[in-house]
């Protein structure tokens, strides 16, 4: 089990993640992993060595919320359901793919993997009205498929659960705004449940013997504080903040991923 203040260092993350989540829907791994990379030295750890379990944990933490997200908007009829049966496939075995790189490399690949990640979303975030007004992107049948896999297995080797990658191709591909979302978390669901499977089946084996409750790559105790946690106050915030709550939040949000970004390069 992990020590009292690894608990409070997951509630804390959890309770932050839910909240900004749920208010300004962002991918939750994008604050967990750099805090961890942050808090984890004080516990005598590191990311670069945990680097596996950390994604791993953090990834499978998450999927309750967004499978809550993907079945409301289901049930408000806000899915875009042929999008999503068309690149489905293609993204769930990405994200079997990509959990099982993952486990094969170093954590300077996966350093220049999350960058490149945070600075397409910073970019995005940034950009969005631009991004609205891109050109539509016809897309055949027959390349559903590859830019699935490469979306499912790009999202989960930079430690996330697709929903950035998936975005840009909503928004390329000209998908009703008021079905995004909801697509978007179907999406990150099939991500996720994806790199579950291959984090429990890891192609290389962690080499961590010190604390118990692993199933393959995932810490099963950390997850269901983390999760719990990130779902409480996704719950509690769901629905709430005005729109410059959310502008403010969403420039914090900016602040902290490019001072993440000095501090992973940097440090």
């Amino acid at each position: 089990m992990p020590t009292i203040e690894m608990i409070i260092l997951l509630l804390f993350i959890g309770a932050t993640t839910g909240s900004i989540t749920a208010l300004i829907s962002i991918a939750p791994t994008l604050i967990a992993i750099p805090a961890l990379y942050l808090f984890l030295p004080i516990f005598g750890y590191s990311l670069n060595e945990f680097m596996l379990t950390a994604v791993a944990t953090c990834i499978t933490a998450f999927i309750p919320t967004h499978l809550f997200a993907w079945i409301h908007s289901m049930k408000q009829g806000a899915v875009d359901s042929q999008h999503l049966i068309r690149f489905s496939p293609g993204i769930a075995m990405g994200g079997v793919i990509g959990a099982q790189l993952l486990s094969l490399i170093s954590f300077d690949v996966f350093k220049i993997c999350f960058s490149t990640l945070v600075v397409i979303t910073i970019i995005g975030m940034m950009f969005r009205s631009s991004l609205s007004n891109s050109k539509n992107l016809a897309i055949h049948k027959s390349t559903a498929l590859p830019i699935g896999l490469i979306i499912g297995t790009s999202s989960v080797i930079s430690g996330h659960c697709g929903s950035v990658l998936a975005y840009g191709l909503e928004k390329f591909n000209k998908t009703d705004t008021r079905l995004s979302t909801g697509t978007i978390n179907g999406f990150a669901v099939f991500t996720s449940i994806a790199a579950l499977i291959g984090f429990v089946f890891p192609a290389k084996a962690s080499e961590i013997v010190e604390l118990s409750g692993f199933a393959g790559a995932i810490h099963i105790p950390s997850m269901l504080i983390l999760g719990l946690s990130h779902f409480a106050f996704y719950l509690l915030c769901r629905d709430r903040g005005n729109a410059l709550d959310k502008k403010v939040l969403s420039i914090g949000f900016i602040v902290f991923l490019a001072c993440s970004l000095v501090r992973l390069w940097i440090a």
